[in-house]
């Protein structure tokens, strides 16, 4: 039996379906594994002989590029990469690569279908009209007039801003230290200090990355800054808010609603105390889940894992070696 040339492994296989990497892959005779590592434990143990890795959400943690033998390229499945130990990898000579460009119009469609699926209540509607009931009585707003907040101005963020420039909103406000007025001003938005979009806003839409400094960012003391009447849809990642503090606010009438695809921790448990509350709406981290994301997804994942065993260099390189 003639052994392949590379070792790709899948480290947490979550799709139905790898054929479009094996294709890819077989096209410099590497061979696909698909694996269901939880922990660096798993890692470890049955990664360790990998020329490549393809990484969902499984924990890459030091101690698990410590057990990496031969491994020349880590690519992250998707935008963030803060389950991977980059420096312990840039130590080690491995590439670590993302696809940072392949969701930002699916993200941002499921953003804004959260935002306006917020503003008119349909989810409780729904529930309460195939219960029989009508002329319910809830608050709801137009959109026409309104001021949109966004926390973070990357890809995402921007293709939001751009399919709301039909909606006649009154405001677009961003917060994003790393990018400049200029590029604000270029999709007709208002460069401000964190403090002000979320004072100004009618809408919060998060896209911020988490670091240290944004982790738990919607808080007790951002949220004291709010109107009573806003809408917060985060899309971004879950540890940007402090479920705590966002559910509290909630259940006091001093947020309207939240729309929220991203998680602290996931799945949901069955004591979460957001599927207690009616003014919020849960999906289940799939913002990026359309059928050509998807295909775009695992097509650019492939091509970072051939050009990294080939000795060519990364089109998406998230370390420097």
């Amino acid at each position: 039996m003639k052994l392949s040339k590379f070792k790709v492994y899948v480290t947490d296989g979550r799709h139905a379906s790898y054929d479009i990497e094996r294709e890819c892959l077989a096209k410099i005779d590497a061979e696909l594994k698909v694996l269901q590592c939880v922990t660096d434990e798993d890692i470890a143990g049955q990664c360790a002989d990998a020329d490549a890795i393809l990484l969902d959400m499984a924990p890459m943690t030091e101690k698990a590029v410590a057990a990496l033998k031969s491994c020349k390229i880590i690519n992250r499945y998707g935008v963030g990469y803060d389950n991977v130990a980059v420096e312990a990898c840039t130590k080690r000579g491995i590439q670590v690569t993302n696809v940072p460009d392949y969701c930002m119009e699916d993200v941002s469609d499921h953003a804004l279908a959260l935002l306006l699926s917020c503003l008119r209540d349909i989810p409780h509607r729904d529930r309460a009209v195939r219960q029989g009931e009508w002329n319910i009585q809830r608050t709801a707003f137009r959109l026409r007039g309104k001021t949109l907040g966004v926390l973070g101005f990357g890809r995402i963020a921007r293709a939001l801003v751009r399919k709301c420039s039909g909606f006649d909103l009154e405001k677009v406000l961003v917060y994003d230290p790393y990018v400049s007025e200029e590029a604000c001003r270029a999709l007709g938005a208002t460069k401000c200090e964190m403090e002000d979009v979320l004072k100004n806003s009618d809408f919060i839409s998060l896209h911020m990355p988490v670091t240290p400094e944004t982790k738990g960012m919607i808080g007790e003391k951002a949220l004291a800054l709010v109107k009573p009447t806003v809408i917060i849809v985060n899309t971004g990642r879950g540890p940007l808010v402090d479920d705590a503090a966002l559910t509290a606010a909630l259940k006091e009438g001093r947020v309207l609603a939240a729309g929220l695809d991203t998680h602290n921790q996931e799945p949901l448990s069955a004591d979460s105390p957001y599927k207690k509350l009616d003014n919020v709406i849960l999906t289940d981290h799939t913002a990026y889940s359309t059928e050509e994301g998807v295909v775009e997804l695992k097509t650019k994942s492939a091509e970072n894992i051939v050009r990294a065993l080939l000795g060519e260099p990364p089109i998406y390189p998230v370390n420097k070696l």
